[in-house]
């Protein structure tokens, strides 16, 4: 059927059962390039809290069953991912929709404060910031070191690699977090600026208690402090470093 509306004919055709007004398509994901689809089931965070990280690691709120606790705040726990690593555009957002925790236990590893103990033990000293340390192997403040390990992550997340199983996402940052830890192991990695002095072979703590002006000589003690444990009075025990303890 036809009609002629101000000099013009317009033709009128009969809707049929699916003709009428449909919604907007929504977007694709701007990932995978898919029809939008559910991300991980937990969201997950970016902004690291050692307090947090340490009630997830040890549900002891002063390290008191550690093995290396010697009194009160002698022990911290530190983010091998260090939030500086995610404190950008992207990281927050890849967090909360992929499900990664920067305070989850397998990106923390319990470390010695105090340095007489981290002398004797010959292991890291956690204080002052991560900045300080230095990555030897990339010739990179600790914090961009990490932020490298992290672009080839992000590479892959924005070309949809993770979409199908936001939980890779997740693997792969636990990857990551051991990966540093063995750096900081073998001396690769540092995260103070006297990091290097606490592995074997070290020169210690120097026989100070302040890692500010520290004198370039070794531990007056030979690296033997006689540390004990503040709860049982047990020797600390030397042991490699683990992710999650």
């Amino acid at each position: 059927m036809s009609v002629v509306i101000r000099g013009r004919r317009v033709r009128f055709e009969q809707a049929g059962p699916n003709d009428g007004p449909k919604p907007p398509q929504r977007p694709p994901c701007s990932y995978c390039g898919k029809p939008e689809h559910k991300f991980a089931a937990k969201p997950g965070w970016n902004v690291g809290s050692s307090p947090v990280l340490r009630d997830n690691m040890i549900p002891d709120p002063e390290f008191k069953t550690h093995p290396w606790y010697t009194g009160r705040y002698s022990l911290a726990a530190h983010h091998l991912i260090c939030t500086e690593a995610m404190d950008d555009d992207d990281w927050p957002l890849y967090c909360l929709r992929f499900g990664y925790d920067i305070n989850s236990p397998p990106n923390g590893v319990i470390l010695p404060s105090v340095p007489a103990v981290a002398c004797e033990l010959h292991v890291p000293v956690h204080v002052g910031p991560h900045s300080a340390g230095w990555a030897y192997d990339v010739n990179l403040a600790y914090p961009d070191a990490v932020k490298g390990l992290l672009d080839s992550v992000a590479g892959i997340l924005e070309s949809g690699g993770y979409c199908a199983n936001p939980e890779g996402l997740v693997r792969e940052l636990d990857r990551v977090s051991a990966t540093i830890l063995r750096k900081l192991s073998g001396g690769l990695w540092t995260i103070t600026t006297d990091g290097l002095d606490y592995l074997p072979g070290g020169d210690g703590c120097s026989g100070v208690r302040s890692i500010q002006d520290k004198p370039r000589r070794a531990c007056p003690k030979a690296r033997r402090h006689g540390h004990q444990h503040g709860q049982t009075g047990a020797p600390l025990p030397r042991r490699a470093l683990q992710v999650g303890v």
